[in-house]
Parts: structure tokens; C-alpha cells; sequence
């Protein structure tokens, strides 16, 4: 790809003097000059003020990864404190139990109380004579009036109704159709064994 370019080529008398030369051009000539250098020196001021900007955005940012470091710090030792005291707990406990576990062993090793667990009371147990369960025996069993009498206050079940109870029936199923199904089955199985011609 070849790119060309139009080029214009001034074919005016030359200038006589410098003078008339910076009459016509001087101005354009010059303004780009001190517009290059206020360029020049805008960028050199940017990017000082640029510098500065990024060296202030990263300490603060050092400065919040530094509080969360220490605010992070301060949350370990916190639980480190509290993992401590749980574990002095535990300690504690574990002596505790230690200790009365150690107590009952001797209290079972010791002599003395053996014989104190061992030591025999005598009771007395008062057997009733035979007169006394006699006589708690007559207690025991009631007297009622004469079966006779309370027949008459007592009626029976048949008598409160007025008829006598009815007898259950037990239907018996007819023995035919059983039989006649039995001798179907047995045709059945006659006709599929039969060879049929």
C-alpha cells in the first residue's frame, strides 16, 4: 500500500529581509513554539501532580490494607484470649475429675468402710399367730343375704328382655356347586393332555 502525500511548493520571490519573513509567517511560527513549550511544561507539571496523585491514592490504600490488618490482628487475639481461657476451663475440669475419681478409689480400697457396708441388722419380723389369721380370714370374706333373695332382686338378662336370647345360626354353605367345580377343573385338565386328532 503506497499512501502519497500532496506537498505544495511555495514558488513566490523570496523574501528580502528576515524582517518581512517574520511579518508574514512570524507569528504562526512563533505561537507553535510557545505552545510546544506551555505543552511542554503542562505535561512536566501533570505528571508531577499525576505522580503525586497516584503516590497519595496508594498511601491511602496502604493505609486501609494496614487498618484491616490490625483490626484482623486484634480479632485473632481476641479468639486466641478466649481459646485460652476455655482451654484453662477444661484444664480445671479435667483435675476435678481426676481428683474425685481418685477419692473413690480409695473409698473402695479403704478397710473400714467395707465392714460398715457389710454390717448385718437384725430385724424382727412379727409372724402372726393362727388365731390372729383366723380371725383375719373370717374378716376377709363377706356375708351376703340369702341367694334366694337377692334372685328376686337381681334379674336375669333373658327376664329383662321379655323373650328368651336368640341362638346364633352358623350358615352352612350347599356342597354342590364345590363338587361341580371340582369335576369342571378335572375336565379341563383332562381335554389339554388329550391329544386331539
Amino acid at each position: 500500500m503506497v499512501i502519497m502525500e500532496r506537498t505544495e511548493i511555495d514558488t513566490r520571490a523570496p523574501f528580502k529581509s528576515v524582517k518581512e519573513a517574520v511579518m508574514l509567517f512570524g507569528e504562526k511560527v512563533l505561537v507553535g513554539e510557545i505552545y510546544a513549550n506551555k505543552l511542554k511544561e503542562m505535561q512536566v507539571e501533570g505528571s508531577a501532580q499525576s505522580r503525586g496523585g497516584a503516590m497519595a491514592a496508594e498511601l491511602e490504600e496502604t493505609k486501609q490494607s494496614l487498618e484491616g490488618a490490625r483490626e484482623e490482628a486484634s480479632m485473632l487475639v481476641q479468639r486466641i484470649k478466649s481459646l485460652k481461657k476455655e482451654l484453662d476451663q477444661t484444664k480445671k475440669e479435667l483435675e476435678e475429675t481426676k481428683a474425685r475419681e481418685k477419692r473413690l478409689l480409695q473409698g473402695r480400697d479403704d478397710p473400714e468402710i467395707e465392714d460398715l457396708k457389710f454390717i448385718a441388722t437384725n430385724v424382727e419380723i412379727k409372724t402372726p399367730s393362727n388365731e390372729e389369721t383366723v380371725e383375719f380370714q373370717r374378716r376377709r370374706y363377706v356375708k351376703f343375704a340369702s341367694p334366694h333373695a337377692l334372685a328376686h332382686v337381681i334379674p336375669n338378662k333373658g327376664e329383662l328382655l321379655g323373650r328368651p336370647p336368640s341362638v346364633k345360626k352358623t350358615k352352612r354353605k350347599p356342597l354342590m356347586p364345590l363338587i361341580g367345580w371340582l369335576f369342571s377343573k378335572k375336565k379341563e385338565s383332562h381335554e389339554i393332555h388329550s391329544p386331539k386328532a
